[in-house]
Order: C-alpha cells, then structure tokens, then sequence
C-alpha cells in the first residue's frame, strides 16, 4: 500500500499598487483569482486523501492478518476499506473540479495578453500561458492515473472477500497496483515541476510588469 503523493499549487501574490495599463492589472486579477479557487479547493482536498490511503493502509494490514477463520472481519475490514476508496473518488472529483475551475479563470488573462504593448512583457505572458498549458495537461494524466489506481484498490479490496482467492492471482494483482503507484507517483512529480515551472513565470510576468506585488 502506498501514500498519497502530495501535489503543489500555484502560488498566490497580494496586489499592492497598480499603475498605468488596465490589461495588466486584469492579467493580475483573473491569475489571483484562478490561484485563490486551486488553494480554497484543490488543496484542501490533499490531507483527506493522504489520511484515507494511510487508513486503507492499515486495514489491509489487519486483513492480511488474519486467517480465513476469521471471514467475517476479513469482509468487514475489507468493506470499511471500499467505502474509503469511494471517499476517494469524491475527493478526487472535487480536486478535478477545482482545477477546471481555476483554469476557466485563467483563460480570462489569456484573452487580455493581446492588449499588452510592450513586447517583453507579451512574451512573458506567453511564457506563462504554455507553463500553465503544460501543468493542466499533466494534472489531466495525474488524474487519470489516480483514477486507475482507484480501481485497482477497490478490486484488491473485493479479491480479499474471496474465500477462494488464489495466492498466484492475489500476487499478481498486486505487482499491478504497486506498479500503478510508481506510475502515480511519477505523474504527480511532473505535476509538481509543471507546477514549478508556472509559479516561476508568472513571477516573472510580474517583476517585468508595473505592478507593485508581494508574494506570499
């Protein structure tokens, strides 16, 4: 069993004194707005899920435990840690959510890149459009990911309820979640350097432009 990968989110700026085009402070409001909706809901979500594989985590530990003697708590052990997969499931959609949201929202400072006149800021825009392009594209193959790695577990979970489970077929089964994982776990890395890789130009974008920020 394994761990929740913790993902990052895009760093948010506190807007001080504006001075001179109205497209940059509009780039600078539909950016903000788009990180303040990532860390009031994509974030919020990363503990649940963390505290709910640790939990699953340890009822699998108990279930292995056991011998078939014990068949009843095996099921009952091993439905608590169904319906923790489903918990899951609704968090991982809330998460998605967000991310579609704060996305939509940055489309609106993509639409005012065009009113900028100076033309190394443009191209930092630019910059920072295609960095969030590559975050959103990895974050829909992180989702992905994680949505398969749901259903391995929910299937592992329903296999333990076999009395007849083989110990070949259980073995195998779990070589594919496990390599699920690292999958997982890869995909949230390339998450995190998209990530990365975004809070850094929009940073730029603002050194570069008449705004008077603080980041926090």
């Amino acid at each position: 069993m394994s761990k929740r990968f913790i993902a990052t989110v895009a760093f948010s700026s506190l807007f001080l004194v504006a001075c001179g085009q109205t497209a940059t402070e509009s780039i600078h409001s539909s950016l903000e707005e788009a990180a303040e909706i990532e860390n009031e809901g994509f974030d919020e979500q990363q503990q649940p899920m963390m505290d709910a594989e640790e939990h699953e985590a340890e009822l699998y530990s108990q279930i292995v435990d056991l011998d078939m003697d014990a068949y009843d708590e095996i099921v009952r052990l091993a439905d608590e840690a169904i319906a923790s997969v489903g918990e899951r499931r609704e968090l991982l959609a809330n998460e998605q959510e967000s991310i579609e949201e704060g996305y939509n929202v940055f489309e609106n400072a993509v639409a005012d890149f065009s009113e900028l006149e100076d033309e190394n800021l443009l191209n930092l825009a630019n910059d920072v459009q295609e960095a969030m392009d590559n975050r959103y594209a990895s974050y829909q193959d992180l989702h992905t990911i994680y949505e398969e790695s749901l259903n391995l577990d929910e299937q592992l979970y329903e296999m333990l309820k076999d009395e007849e489970l083989d110990a070949e077929t259980l073995t195998a089964h779990i070589e594919e979640t496990n390599q699920k994982y690292e999958e997982r776990r890869e995909a949230t890395e390339q998450f995190n350097e998209h990530t990365t890789a975004y809070n850094d130009a929009k940073r730029a974008f603002y050194e570069a432009s008449d705004l008077e920020v603080r980041f926090e």
